[in-house]
């Protein structure tokens, strides 16, 4: 799991709590400030003492926007994160929450979009890893490997050529199971893949 540290600096998203504070203060004062990387989320908050903490953007396996009515007419919400429980220990929280920031639906959209795709990232690195091992005689690695959580548009199930012998359909169940195993398709995907196979 060290290899899935964080060490982007491509900044995808940066922004501050538009609380009262920071209004009062026309910005002087902020009470949290947010950055988000290809492969983390960094932020800060307190106003006396500061805190600073980064988390890895694969942990977002969810995310809720809240809005109460001030909140609205100024455009800002509290974005909640929801971390993945099995590795949040390490970090000592299960959610984070970004509050009062502009825009918080493009900003979920986009944390979303980039924690799957860094999933897929590594589920796919350590699964070539693995194949890779076992070519060459090794035993397999066990790497545990973050859950990859469907992207917002269904993919369609992978084309898989028909099978012209017993042995190739065996080959082809058996690579669908890999694929499975290693986090590269849903259990949908499994399924649908599975059933077209036997068809």
């Amino acid at each position: 799991m060290t290899e899935m540290h964080p060490e982007s600096v491509n900044v995808l998203w940066s922004g501050s709590s538009q609380d009262l504070t920071s209004i009062a203060t026309g910005g002087r004062v902020q009470t949290g400030s947010y950055t988000v990387t290809e492969d983390a989320i960094r932020f800060a908050s307190g106003v006396i003492s500061t805190r600073e903490e980064i988390i890895p953007i694969w942990m977002v396996v969810d995310a809720d926007i809240t809005q109460h009515i001030t909140q609205r007419m100024r455009g800002v919400g509290d974005l909640t994160l929801r971390l993945d429980p099995a590795h949040a220990g390490r970090f000592g929280q299960r959610v984070l929450t970004l509050l009062a920031i502009e825009n918080p639906a493009a900003v979920r959209d986009l944390i979303l979009r980039q924690a799957n795709a860094v999933r897929q990232y590594w589920s796919q690195h350590y699964y070539q890893r693995d194949v890779e091992l076992r070519r060459a005689g090794a035993t397999s690695t066990n790497v545990v490997v973050p859950a990859v959580v469907p992207a917002p548009v269904t993919a369609p199930a992978p084309a898989l050529e028909p099978a012209a012998a017993t042995g190739d359909l065996m080959a082809q169940l058996v690579r669908l199971g890999e694929m499975k195993t290693a986090g590269l398709l849903t259990d949908e995907e499994f399924t649908a893949a599975k059933a077209k196979l036997l068809a």
